[in-house]
């Protein structure tokens, strides 16, 4: 059966809210909830926790009994709420409630707490770096043999960093479990918010069906350049079932929409890096051997149990899967400034790239039989 998710595996999302936090630095400023990225790394029955927290003011309430606080206290702060919404915040294990104490379930990282976790994934960044290069360096060098060099970045960020290291930490048993049980109802995994939020974000959208995922990387940016991806789904569905039953784009109409993006040549043939997941594949051998190297390194950079203590996360896994999603943009970031890869023209200069460009932020991923 076809999977259209909405993003990848971390979602980074801007939630509503009007309280007005204040904090505790000398660069302090007020902020409220909506000024702060709402991350879930979940699996989800109907409703997220993100959609949750949109309801009403639940974002406001949530921030205000970051400490803990009395219902008496909360309405005395000034913050409105019904015996409904605590119950619901309460249900969905947003909050919790002990001897008539609220407070937030998930973490919850203001300015300062955001400073010194960035910190301390920017400092192993170098030392990843070293022990990562050489292969990232064949990886684009791969690429530039098959004429998309330029994809190097997308496939590192959307395949490797946030795919695949993601599957290898949970081979490793690092990751707490993403299932619905009778303990973890509604959802399951990790949900938290940091501020501020990072200058540039960027997810995954994904179609995939009999073992082919089509992937289209994307920014909240780039997303006019990117309109047919994301606002034609019925014609973008046929070019991809066309690709997946005949190997090429048949559909007229399709090759009329998508034709100026680059994706595939004139005779239907899909011209964007394809990797096929076996041995076989270059492409897969290196995304793979980098992936393992990083969910090897990364426990043994980083100090998680230290971490966990220090920003009061409740155990090594939930450290990881936030740590982790910092360390991410570190690591682009470094290799950026590097030279190893470059931002794509469509994320550095959205307005002037060509629908041509939107073609280095796709790639396929062909399962082995």
């Amino acid at each position: 059966m076809r999977r259209v998710p909405g993003l990848a595996l971390v979602l980074c999302c801007l939630i509503s809210g009007s309280v007005a936090f204040a904090q505790e630095s000398a660069k302090s400023k007020i902020v409220r909830f909506d000024d702060f990225d709402f991350s879930q790394f979940v699996t989800s029955s109907g409703q997220s926790p993100q959609q949750i927290t949109r309801l009403d003011n639940n974002g406001e309430i949530l921030l205000a009994c970051v400490k803990g606080i009395t219902r008496d206290q909360l309405r005395a702060s000034g913050v409105r709420f019904v015996e409904s919404q605590i119950e619901l915040l309460k249900t969905w294990r947003l909050l919790e409630e002990e001897k008539t104490v609220l407070k937030t379930a998930l973490p919850i990282l203001d300015a300062q707490m955001s400073e010194r976790l960035r910190g301390a994934t920017q400092a192993v960044v170098p030392a990843l770096s070293r022990r990562l290069e050489p292969e990232i360096v064949r990886l684009v060098n791969t690429l530039d043999a098959l004429g998309r060099k330029k994809n190097a970045y997308t496939i590192l960020f959307s395949y490797v960093l946030d795919d695949l290291v993601w599957e290898q930490f949970r081979s490793r048993g690092l990751l707490g479990r993403r299932e619905i049980t009778a303990e973890t109802p509604l959802w399951a995994g990790e949900v938290w918010a940091v501020y501020p939020p990072r200058a540039f974000a960027m997810g995954t959208n994904s179609v995939s069906d009999k073992g082919v995922s089509l992937k289209v990387n994307w920014t909240e940016r780039a997303i006019p350049k990117m309109m047919p991806f994301v606002a034609d789904i019925k014609t973008f569905l046929r070019m991809f079932d066309d690709y997946v039953e005949k190997g090429r784009v048949e559909d007229e109409h399709a090759r009329k929409v998508f034709g100026p993006f680059d994706l595939f040549d004139q005779t239907g043939r899909f011209t964007v890096p394809i990797i096929k997941a076996d041995g076989s594949d270059p492409l897969y051998q290196l995304s793979q051997a980098i992936a393992g190297r990083i969910a090897e390194s990364v426990p043994d950079l980083l100090r998680l149990s230290s971490l966990s203590k220090e920003f009061g996360f409740r155990d090594d896994k939930q450290a990881l899967v936030i740590v982790y999603h910092e360390l991410m943009w570190d690591f682009m970031d470094h290799l950026e400034s590097a030279g190893i890869v470059h931002k794509p023209v469509a994320f550095v200069e959205p307005d002037k790239s060509r629908p041509a460009d939107i073609a280095d932020l796709v790639f396929i991923v062909r399962k082995a039989p």
